[in-house]
Order: C-alpha cells, then structure tokens, then sequence
C-alpha cells in the first residue's frame, strides 16, 4: 500500500513534473529548426535535440510518470508556444 504525500512533497513532485514537461516542449519545440542550421551549429543543433529526447525520455521513466499525464502538461507550454508564434506572424504581415 502506497502512503500518502505530504502538501509539500506534492508539491515537489509537481514541479518536477512541470520541469520535465517544460523541457520536453523545448526539446520537441526545437524540431521546428531541424536542417535550419549550417555546418559545425548543425552539428551542434542536433546533438544537442538527440540529447535532450534521450534525457527526456529518462527522466520520464524515472519519475515513473503517466505518458499520456506528461504529454498533457508539455501540450500546456506547445499553446502557449503557438499562441506567441501567431501573435508574432500577425505583427509581421501587418
């Protein structure tokens, strides 16, 4: 039988969920720029977007937390992403 979290180790536990979920839009936000980089940053650019899949893939498999949960918490910052990209094109094309 599981015991119960404290308020507090809740908490943690959220925020940890939210850090994970916030690098995990980062790292999926970044295949937007796949192949918009030349030579040694491209290089760069794309160690660094295999890196943090694997590290994201990690840290959800060692918080033991619900795919389909996390998936929903890096949705949240993907809105908001697109919310400022459409604000932003719409200042362009005026």
């Amino acid at each position: 039988m599981e015991k119960a979290l404290t308020i507090e180790q809740a908490k943690t536990e959220f925020e940890s969920h939210l850090l994970i979920a916030l690098f995990k839009a980062t790292v999926e936000q970044s295949t937007l720029l796949t192949g918009k980089y030349k030579q040694r940053m491209k290089h760069d650019f794309n160690k660094w977007q295999k890196i943090g899949f694997e590290l994201v893939q990690q840290l959800e498999t060692r918080n033991f937390t619900d795919t389909e949960y996390m998936d929903k918490l890096s949705d949240i910052f993907h809105n908001v992403n697109s919310g400022m990209r459409e604000e932003f094109y719409k200042g362009l094309e005026s």
